[in-house]
C-alpha cells in the first residue's frame, strides 16, 4: 500500500467509525461481499473439488457474511439513516466481477481454456490478502469488546484460508511472482475504487 493508497484507507475507516449509519452500511457492506465470495465459490467448483480445505474454506465464508450481518444489526441497525440498497450492493459487486474477469481471462490465457478451479485458487488467494489487511486494521479501530471478539474470530479464520491457499498456488501454471504482483496491484485499483465509490453512497440523500 503506497502512501496516498494508505491515507485513502485511513480516511474511509475514519469515516465509517465515527458515523453509527455509515459503520452498519460498511459491516453490511463487509456481510455481502463475504456472501459474493460464497456464492461465487459454490458456482466455480465442481463436485470433486471440494476437498477438506474447500469445505472450511466455504462454511466459514457464509458464516463470517452471517457474523457482520448480525454485528451491524445489533449494533447499529435502529439508528441506521439508510437501507443497504442496490447501490451498496453494486458497489461489492463490482468490485467482484472486476477481478474475477482480470483472472479470468489470465487463466485462460495462460492454460489455453477455461479453468473454474485455477480461478477460484487465485482469486480467492488475492482476496484474502486483501482481507487480511482490511479486517486487523479495521480491528484495531473498535472499542467495544463483543465486536472485537467476531473480528478476531474472522481474522484467524482469513489467516488460516490464506495459508492453505498459499500452498496451492504452485499449482496453476504460468503464475510466477511477477504475475502474482501484477494481479494484486490490479486488485488494489479495485479495491480503492471500491472505497471511493462506497464514499459516494455515503454522501446521496437518505432513502425516504
Amino acid at each position: 500500500m503506497n502512501d496516498s493508497q494508505a491515507k485513502a484507507w485511513n480516511s474511509f475507516l475514519d469515516e465509517v467509525t465515527a458515523s453509527e449509519s455509515k459503520h452498519y452500511l460498511w459491516l453490511r457492506s463487509l456481510s455481502y461481499l463475504e456472501y459474493i465470495g460464497y456464492r461465487k465459490m459454490v458456482k466455480a467448483l465442481g463436485y470433486d473439488n471440494v476437498n477438506k480445505g474447500v469445505y472450511h474454506h466455504l462454511t466459514d465464508e457464509i458464516q463470517h457474511s452471517f457474523m457482520l450481518r448480525e454485528l451491524a444489526e445489533k449494533g447499529f441497525g435502529r439508528q441506521k439513516g439508510e437501507s443497504f440498497s442496490e447501490a451498496y450492493q453494486e458497489v461489492a459487486e463490482d468490485y467482484f466481477q472486476k477481478i474475477d474477469g482480470q483472472i479470468h481471462d489470465w487463466v485462460q490465457g495462460a492454460c489455453g481454456e477455461e479453468n473454474p478451479l485455477y480461478c477460484y485458487l487465485i482469486t480467492s488467494f488475492i482476496i484474502e490478502k486483501r482481507a487480511m489487511s482490511v479486517y486487523p486494521h479495521y480491528y484495531h479501530r473498535l472499542a467495544d469488546a463483543p465486536s472485537k471478539m467476531i473480528i478476531q474470530k474472522i481474522i484467524k479464520d482469513e489467516s488460516e484460508h490464506l495459508s492453505y491457499l498459499e500452498g496451492k498456488m504452485n499449482q496453476v501454471p504460468g503464475l510466477d511472482q511477477t504475475q502474482a504482483d501484477l494481479l494484486l496491484s490490479f486488485e488494489a485499483d479495485c479495491f480503492f475504487d471500491y472505497l471511493r465509490r462506497m464514499q459516494a453512497c455515503f454522501q446521496r440523500p437518505c432513502a425516504a
